[in-house]
């Protein structure tokens, strides 16, 4: 039999003490605290509001149990507890609208979108929203369902308006006060015009995008930019994920958020936005990994039939 005598002594006696058989006894243990309907009522509580927490569900359904059992159902569930992406809501227009302009450039060449200007404002605050907690499944993070909708907010703030091409980073601008259609055009002729053909489009072959905004559709830029012989690339309402830059801001926020800035003044705050655009145009691959993924970014646009992107 390949075993010792020791073990196979032990194996009839265990099959003598169980009355003749070798399996395996119901063991004791302590019970369930949930029962098959009261784990369904859980998750039909995040299947209703994702953002909910394991405190409102126990108080919603009057449930005596406690917060980590709850939290054990729903990961029973596929449902794991993690930080919301932070997006902007979606009109049904503006998904409309989205998937229109990104079937439009569907066979746009990464070498083609080299030909773009991207330019963007932004506002660095020293102090932001909180994040949220949200239940979801796995791959689901950027869903609209669990994404967190959220508006900037801080004790000081300071804007800025920036360009990136296929080179790397152009140039930073703070906007001082109210930003208007007078200032952008200024900002056209005195910036962006010098720095795109002493720069990357020397011979003036360059499409400028920028967003929809009341200020970049004024007449008095339209104006501004026939006269200036500037091309601009029609772009969707909502369409951050689909610029590039905004990942640039991204990392500009992300490593300023590693700084002591919750009690900065607006020109302290400043000076660290500066240097961090500075300490980011040293590596200007990043920028070029961002325009090799504008053909993944119009199809992950049309794969979500319009709806917003990971990116």
């Amino acid at each position: 039999m390949n075993r010792s005598r020791a073990a196979v002594s032990r194996i009839i006696r265990t099959y003598l003490d169980h009355g003749g058989s070798l399996a395996d006894r119901e063991r004791s243990g302590r019970p369930r605290a949930t029962d098959t309907q009261t784990d369904s009522l859980i998750v039909a509580c995040v299947v209703v509001d994702p953002f909910i927490d394991a405190k409102e569900i126990r108080r919603e359904l009057q449930l005596d149990v406690s917060l980590s059992t709850i939290r054990r159902r729903l990961r029973e569930a596929g449902l794991w507890g993690c930080v919301a992406a932070q997006k902007p809501q979606l009109t049904e227009r503006q998904r409309q609208l989205r998937l229109e302009f990104a079937r439009s450039v569907e066979g746009c060449t990464v070498e083609e979108w080299g030909e773009v200007n991207f330019t963007d404002e932004s506002t660095f605050s020293s102090r932001w929203d909180q994040q949220r907690h949200v239940w979801r499944p796995m791959n689901c993070r950027y869903l609209p369902e669990y994404c967190h909708n959220v508006l900037s907010s801080g004790r000081c703030a300071v804007s800025a308006w920036g360009a990136i091409s296929k080179e790397g980073l152009g140039p930073l601008v703070r906007i001082n006060g109210s930003f208007t259609a007078s200032a952008y055009c200024r900002l056209l002729q005195e910036v962006l015009v010098p720095y795109a053909l002493e720069g990357p489009f020397e011979d003036g072959c360059y499409q400028l995008q920028h967003d929809r905004s009341p200020i970049h559709t004024a007449r008095m830029v339209a104006t501004v930019l026939e006269n200036l012989a500037i091309r601009t690339l029609p772009w969707p309402p909502v369409g951050a994920d689909l610029n590039p830059i905004e990942n640039v801001w991204g990392i500009v926020k992300s490593r300023l958020s590693a700084r002591r800035l919750s009690c900065a003044t607006s020109e302290a705050l400043w000076q660290a936005v500066s240097e961090e655009w500075e300490r980011l145009r040293l590596t200007p691959e990043v920028v070029v990994r961002l325009y090799e993924s504008m053909p993944r970014r119009v199809q992950a646009v049309i794969a979500a039939n319009g709806n917003l992107t990971r990116y």
